[in-house]
């Protein structure tokens, strides 16, 4: 069965990226601290083989910008650009799109949750042998990671986004679909100040 992982990532625009974190380190710092997160996030999932051409990796910028361009050229994954008037069209035509060339499954990711890893996609990517849809839970109230084997538009719809209810709200739009879900591990991921530090931790962690 062929998967597509997907990877949303946002540019990083200073003014324009972790804006909740701009109060507490300004706008270049925070566009700094994003860039250092997808660039976390490609390393990541880079890790995972290629090589019997069952998994393609595409990257979905959020507008186009020289930063994801260079990063598509050095990956060598295609770079295609979000559409969707809200996160949840974005989502919808993302995984919608890759399932219509052809795909069996499809797996979307942020590029914002520092503890995502080949692991964890693979266990996403094998739920959905059995289950129509899978998510990862985020410790604030969303998820990381989504991933589906149709064109599952409900899920996305009358969704609070960038609130603690989209995950509660997507648990019950799949439930009313009568789809068949998979919940992986809570994960945590970096909006705020106080991300920021326990990130700042976890790589001073990882360089001991």
């Amino acid at each position: 069965m062929k998967t597509a992982l997907i990877l949303f990532a946002k540019a990083p625009v200073p003014g324009h990226s972790k804006t909740r974190l701009i109060p507490a380190l300004g706008e270049e710092e925070a566009a700094r601290v994003h860039e250092l997160l997808v660039l976390r996030t490609l390393d990541s999932v880079a890790k995972l083989s290629t090589d019997s051409g069952l998994l393609v990796i595409q990257m979905w910028g959020s507008a186009p910008h020289p930063k994801l361009e260079l990063w598509s050229r050095q990956y060598g994954w295609p770079l295609n650009i979000q559409q969707g008037v809200d996160l949840g069209e974005r989502m919808s035509h993302a995984l919608t799109s890759v399932l219509e060339e052809g795909v069996d499954k499809a797996v979307l990711i942020g590029s914002d949750c520092p503890m995502i890893d080949a692991h964890y996609v693979t266990e996403a990517i094998n739920a959905l042998d059995s289950s129509d849809v899978v998510l990862g839970p985020a410790e604030d109230g969303g998820y990381v990671l989504v991933g589906c084997r149709r064109g599952t538009p409900k899920l996305f719809n009358g969704i609070d986004w960038g609130t603690d209810r989209v995950l509660e709200q997507t648990v019950g739009a799949a439930s009313d679909d009568q789809l068949g879900l998979t919940l992986l591990d809570t994960l945590w991921d970096v909006d705020r100040p106080e991300d920021w530090e326990r990130f700042s931790l976890l790589l001073a962690a990882e360089k001991d």
